[in-house]
């Protein structure tokens, strides 16, 4: 689906593209959608190999596919963004 038609749900994790609409899940950008600021998609937080997280960053406009995450892909979204965290604090 296109973004711009996408119904987001805060606290859910979404697979963006740039050319995919299938959004595949080792070629996209995983975000967890957090809400529209200044018509832009605002994300919580993101990453593109599920090893390095951004915060509070807005989706890159060349990104224009999405999809709702799978629920084992939500896990492993959330594990792998929870696991980045505590490496940050050693």
């Amino acid at each position: 689906m296109r973004v711009k038609y996408c119904n987001f749900k805060v606290g859910e994790v979404y697979l963006f593209h740039t050319d995919d609409p299938r959004c595949p899940d080792a070629e996209s950008l995983w975000g967890l959608y957090d809400r529209h600021d200044g018509g832009s998609v605002r994300l919580e937080s993101c990453s593109t190999d599920q090893k390095h997280f951004s915060k509070g960053r807005h989706l890159p406009e060349q990104y224009r596919f999405c999809r709702l995450s799978t629920r084992s892909e939500l896990r492993d979204y959330m594990v792998n963004s929870i696991c980045s965290e505590i490496k940050g604090l050693s």
